[in-house]
C-alpha cells in the first residue's frame, strides 16, 4: 500500500503492503435477503487503480452479486442437504429426484441399529442427560459409517438406517459395513467405561448387517417425501437386530452377509423371525479371523 500506515487500520493492509501491493480496493455485495458481503480487488501497479477501472468495479457488481447469490444458496443448500438427508441421497435431490416413487433398485450392504431400553431411560432421565446420551450413541454410529464410505439415511426414533452401496464389488461393500460396525463398538466401549466410572447407566445397542437388493429413492405423500431404502432386505435387517438383546449380542450378521463377505464369523444358530417366511441362520462376528 502506498499510504502512511495509520493507527487502528484493518491489519490485512500492513500484510498487502509487505507483498507489493499499491492500491486495494473493497466493495459492498447486496444480497436480496438485506445482508452484504464484499468484493475486493489488488493491484502492484505502481499508480494503482484508475477513476475508470473503479468504476467498472462498481459497475459489475449488480451482476456479480446474482451470481455469488446463486452459488451461495447452491452451497447453503447442499450443506443442508448432506445433514439431514445424507451425502449421496442429498446430491441426488438436489439434481432435481424429487418425484414421489422415483427411485432405482441398487444392492447394498444394510445396516441397522437400536438403542436397548430407551424406553425405560426416557423415563427415568432427566431430558438433558437423556439427549447427551442419545448423541453419545448416534455419534460414534455416524461417524463410523460416514468414514467407512456408507451413508446414514435416516433416525427412527433411537434407530438408525444406513446403507454402504456396491461399488467395487460386494465383498468390499460389507467389509465396510463390518469396519463400521467394529469400529463403533470399540469406541462405545470405551464411552460406557467412562459411564460407569461416572455412576450413569451404559449405552446397550444392537446392530445388525444384512446385505440385499433394494428399492432407494423417494416414498411419501404430495407435500411431504423421504428419501430412503425400502423392501424385504431392509424388513429383514430388523428383525434380526432385534435378536441382539436375547442374544446378547451387539453385532449380529445375516447368512448372506457372511457367505457374500467372506468374513470369519461364528454361527449363533436358526431363528424364526416375525414375518418371515424361513428360519433365518445368525451369526456374530469374530474380528481378527478370516474364511
Amino acid at each position: 500500500m502506498t499510504a502512511t500506515p495509520s493507527d487502528g487500520e484493518f491489519p490485512i493492509l500492513k500484510d498487502l503492503r509487505r507483498e507489493g501491493i499499491t492500491d486495494y480496493i473493497v466493495l459492498p455485495v447486496p444480497f436480496s435477503d438485506g445482508t452484504n458481503k464484499a468484493e475486493s480487488f489488488a493491484t502492484t501497479r505502481t499508480n494503482g487503480f484508475s477513476d475508470s477501472e473503479i468504476a467498472s468495479f462498481v459497475a459489475m457488481i449488480p451482476a456479480f452479486s446474482f451470481n455469488l447469490e446463486i452459488q451461495a444458496l447452491r452451497r447453503t443448500a447442499r450443506t443442508l442437504l448432506d445433514t439431514y438427508v445424507g451425502r449421496q441421497s442429498g446430491g441426488r435431490v438436489l439434481e432435481g429426484q424429487i418425484k414421489r416413487g422415483m427411485g432405482e433398485t441398487i444392492r447394498a450392504a444394510i445396516w441397522l441399529c437400536d438403542l436397548r431400553g430407551f424406553t425405560s431411560l426416557s423415563e427415568s432421565l432427566p431430558r438433558d442427560e437423556l439427549i447427551e446420551m442419545l448423541n453419545q450413541y448416534f455419534g460414534p454410529m455416524c461417524d463410523a459409517v460416514d468414514a467407512n464410505d456408507g451413508e446414514v439415511l435416516k433416525f427412527i426414533g433411537d434407530a438408525m438406517l444406513a446403507i454402504f452401496p456396491v461399488i467395487e464389488n460386494l465383498a468390499v461393500a460389507c467389509g465396510h459395513a463390518l469396519s463400521a460396525a467394529l469400529t463403533a463398538q470399540q469406541v462405545l466401549d470405551g464411552e460406557n467405561q467412562l459411564r460407569l466410572a461416572a455412576g450413569v447407566p451404559p449405552i446397550k445397542y444392537g446392530i445388525a448387517l444384512h446385505i440385499g437388493d433394494v428399492l432407494y429413492g423417494n416414498i411419501g405423500s404430495e407435500t411431504r417425501l423421504d428419501f430412503t431404502v425400502i423392501g424385504p432386505a431392509v424388513n429383514l435387517t430388523a428383525r434380526i437386530e432385534s435378536l441382539c438383546r436375547d442374544l446378547g449380542r451387539s453385532v449380529l450378521l445375516s447368512a448372506d452377509f457372511v457367505r457374500t463377505s467372506g468374513i470369519a464369523a461364528g454361527p449363533l444358530g436358526e431363528f424364526a423371525l416375525k414375518g418371515v417366511g424361513e428360519k433365518q441362520r445368525v451369526f456374530a462376528p469374530q474380528p481378527g479371523k478370516q474364511l
